[in-house]
Order: C-alpha cells, then sequence, then structure tokens
C-alpha cells in the first residue's frame, strides 16, 4: 500500500471522527425542532418558544403575565398522547441515528487499522471502507428521512400538548427544523466526503503494483536452485 493511499484512508478517519461527534451531539441537543406559539383568544399579548428534541426539551410560555418554563418530556408524550407524534417516526430516527452513530464507528476503527496495516482479512480490507461509510451514510439518510415526514406529518402543525390547545394556544405553521436536525444532516456529508476520499485512494493511477513482488519471489525460487 502506498504511502498516498495510507494517508487517505487515515484522512477518512477524521471524518468518521466528525460523524460521531455530530450523531452524539444530535442525541444529546434539544434543538430537532423549534417553534414559536401564541393564543388565538389573545395574540397580541402571549407569547410562546417551544423546542425539543429526541427525548426531552422545554416550553416558555407567557400569558401576559410573566414567562413561565415547562419541560417537555417526549416519551411521556408518546405514551399518553400519541397524536403529539408517529411512534413509528420517531422511533425510526432514533434507531437510525443510532446505526449511523455504530458504523461510523466502524469505518473509523477499520480506517485506523487499514493505515497501519496491510490486512488481507475481508472485513478489513480497504475496499470494504466503503461498505461502512454507505451504510452509515444510509442509516444517517433514514434518520433525516424519518424526520422530515414526522415534521410535514405532525410538527409543522403542533407542537403542544392537549393541556395548552385546550387553553387556545397554537403553533400552526410557525415551526422549523432545529440544528440537532441539521447535525445528522452533516454526519451523512461527512460519510459521503469519506466515499469520496476512498475513491481517490484506490483510483487506478494509486494502485500499488504486485509485479515487484512477484519477480522478487521468482528471483528467490532461482537462487534456492
Amino acid at each position: 500500500m502506498t504511502m498516498f493511499k495510507r494517508a487517505m484512508i487515515f484522512v477518512t478517519f477524521f471524518g468518521s471522527c466528525f460523524a460521531i461527534a455530530l450523531l452524539v451531539a444530535s442525541l444529546g441537543t434539544k434543538q430537532w425542532v423549534n417553534a414559536v406559539a401564541k393564543r388565538t383568544i389573545n395574540p397580541e399579548e402571549s407569547q410562546g418558544r417551544i423546542n425539543f428534541g429526541l427525548f426531552d426539551g422545554k416550553k416558555d410560555l407567557n400569558v401576559a403575565y410573566g414567562w413561565r418554563t415547562y419541560p417537555i418530556d417526549v416519551v411521556h408524550l408518546l405514551k399518553y398522547e400519541p397524536e403529539f407524534l408517529n411512534y413509528w417516526l420517531w422511533l425510526g430516527t432514533i434507531t437510525c441515528v443510532c446505526a449511523g452513530l455504530l458504523l461510523s464507528a466502524l469505518s473509523g476503527v477499520f480506517a485506523a487499522i487499514n493505515a497501519g496495516t496491510s490486512s488481507s482479512n475481508c472485513l478489513l480490507t480497504s475496499k470494504r471502507l466503503y461498505l461502512w461509510n454507505f451504510l452509515a451514510m444510509l442509516s444517517n439518510l433514514g434518520a433525516i428521512g424519518f424526520w422530515l415526514l414526522q415534521y410535514y406529518f405532525k410538527l409543522q402543525s403542533n407542537v403542544l400538548s392537549r393541556e395548552e390547545l385546550e387553553n387556545m394556544w397554537t403553533s400552526e405553521n410557525m415551526a422549523d427544523l432545529g440544528y440537532s436536525f441539521w447535525f445528522v444532516v452533516g454526519a451523512a456529508a461527512a460519510n459521503f466526503i469519506n466515499i469520496i476520499i476512498l475513491l481517490i485512494a484506490n483510483s487506478d493511477g494509486n494502485k500499488e503494483t504486485v509485479i515487484p513482488m512477484l519477480e522478487e519471489k521468482t528471483n528467490g525460487a532461482i537462487m534456492l536452485y
């Protein structure tokens, strides 16, 4: 394996680490959706700010008497207010993010191994890095797709609980995708860039020739005779 190829493969290690950091941040932050809200009976005097992630978040509401902050437990709402989010789209998002995290970790580990050794193991060969990065990108794209469906079918029209809705609050057409969601987009881009780097590293002009090794073995055999 040439030094150029080793260096390019090692670059994908950093790309995988970047994807891992983005995915961990997406799971840990509470900005998958941001929204504002108001009461239909006094829209000029009421204000609301809502943001939450895959597991929890918060809402700040002001009914003209000052701001009040309330926690949002997404899991609780899924259980007791199933109309709040589509459970399967929510579960699909989490599953895909976790799968992308695992596959990005695998691609990073195998990139480091391939950059330091020349293994013939089918699981460790540099061409197998295409598979890990492609699967990681596919998982991240799955998470993006699930959450976009969640947004268009549920979040765009409402991010409030039954209690707020009964108190005449509304967030219809006032919700946006938060930066936690865009972290996953960035992770998918990092996996895609890794694939491009691997294509460059394994291009015909950078492939290591095996002829010198065959000649060396032949010469060794002649010497024995």
